[in-house]
């Protein structure tokens, strides 16, 4: 064998292994070595919602809303704590005239990101269990009971939701594919042990765990629960908790997304480095497989390219026109209305979001992985919403044959029968 094709077969493990043959081998493993949740306690009874918001004085409302209506239906010791962050809107003073006394204001006077003020907010909370939750999307009115269910295992540390996302066309409509695959994906690993991330939209975690996230932090919502699993605890996906959200309206704000989040992952591994060791960290296959190795992708994608044309054979020359044809049909899924369709949306969105990955390394390299986000584009309703007002509800009608969230919040037992978790038995 020639030292290019040695360079072929490696690239080629690169690309396939984080995108293929890992999703194999984390279903064959949570199916031969899974861990269910065991049910060994009653659920936690008190809750403190945290919510970070920037300029978001046309939402909060609403989401303050439905947030107390979950919480007061629930009958437990609850709190909402929004964190303006440096808010130059009237945010804060429209929490502040929200009717429901659970409802906490923790004014920033200067912008410090989301991972910063998320920790403010948590140091003032008072309940057992930290329920973190965004303005923008809605949730199902029996999402926090469900997540909560799970902390009666006391081995789980942390839970996050599930996100429904709405379809979109085009090559968001690709990337809606790519989110239902990561969902699935994270399932397995759930099941197995522990995920390596979570939803930030929709998670909660015991509050004795929750270790503050250093300022700048991108990934929030992977530093936090994977300091979860180093200290021996369990971050589970329960997908009958569920969060409603959309996609952004241009290809380029998901870009921009995307690149900001895997300039993050490597951020990440500077600022917690004993995610890397396998013997402190129990989730160490889960986070290298899902999200160290998939940042290797776009160098194998180039590398595969260039040794397909200069390795001899006509093995090779296929596997090169192949290639060409995926990016061929990427390229018309950008640019032209073949994007429509799905097959031409999924190769342009494998392709964005390698390119994404591709510059997320400079953008790592170059020091600039820091800062705040600015808000991507959505055209939605509900003031601004990306869902209706009552998206995810369901009346709570004694013959609606749906419990109410107290129901299933106060006892184990308050879980309909019809429509069991598939983790949870019975200890």
């Amino acid at each position: 064998m020639t030292p290019v094709e040695i360079c072929f077969w490696i690239a080629a493990v690169a690309v396939v292994y984080p995108y293929a043959l890992y999703p194999v081998l984390a279903w064959a493993l949570a199916r031969l070595r899974g861990r269910p949740i065991h049910a060994t306690k009653s659920a936690p009874r008190s809750a403190s919602v945290i919510v970070a918001a920037y300029n978001e004085e046309e939402n909060i409302a609403r989401r303050l809303d439905e947030m107390t209506d979950l919480l007061a239906a629930a009958q437990s010791d609850a709190e909402v704590i929004v964190v303006t962050d440096g808010s130059t809107d009237a945010t804060a003073a429209a929490a502040r005239a929200h009717p429901s006394p659970m409802v906490r204001v923790l004014e920033l006077p200067t912008r410090v990101g989301k991972a910063a003020a998320l920790s403010e907010g948590c140091a003032v909370a008072v309940h057992e269990v930290l329920v973190f939750a965004d303005v923008r999307q809605s949730w199902a009115v029996d999402a926090l009971p469900r997540m909560l269910s799970n902390f009666m295992d006391p081995a789980v540390g942390a839970v996050s939701g599930d996100l429904v996302v709405h379809p979109s066309a085009g090559v968001l409509g690709g990337v809606g594919l790519y989110w239902r695959f990561e969902k699935w994906l994270r399932r397995q690993e759930s099941r197995l042990w522990s995920g390596v991330g979570a939803t930030g939209a929709i998670i909660a975690v015991r509050r004795e765990l929750f270790r503050p996230i250093p300022r700048g932090t991108i990934l929030d919502d992977v530093y936090w629960p994977m300091q979860v699993a180093l200290q021996g605890y369990r971050v589970v996906h329960d997908d009958r908790a569920h969060a409603f959200d959309r996609l952004p309206d241009r290809t380029r704000d998901e870009f921009r997304r995307k690149v900001r989040t895997l300039s993050g992952c490597l951020q990440l591994t500077a600022r917690l480095p004993a995610v890397l060791s396998p013997w402190r960290n129990p989730a160490w296959l889960q986070f290298v497989s899902h999200k160290l190795l998939r940042l290797l992708a776009p160098w194998g994608l180039l590398v595969l390219l260039v040794t397909s044309l200069l390795a001899p054979g006509p093995f090779y020359r296929t596997v090169f026109a192949c290639q060409a044809v995926c990016y061929l049909a990427a390229l018309l899924g950008l640019w032209t209305p073949a994007g429509r369709w799905r097959p031409f949306a999924a190769a342009s969105s494998f392709l964005v979001l390698n390119g994404a990955a591709w510059v997320a390394f400079w953008v790592w390299a170059a020091g600039r992985t820091e800062g705040v986000w600015v808000k991507a584009t959505y055209q939605g309703t509900a003031a601004g919403s990306p869902w209706p007002r009552d998206l995810g509800r369901r009346p709570r009608t004694p013959d609606s044959g749906v419990p109410s969230p107290g129901a299933l919040l106060q006892s184990p037992e308050g879980a309909p029968a019809a429509e069991p978790c598939p983790v949870l038995e019975p200890g």
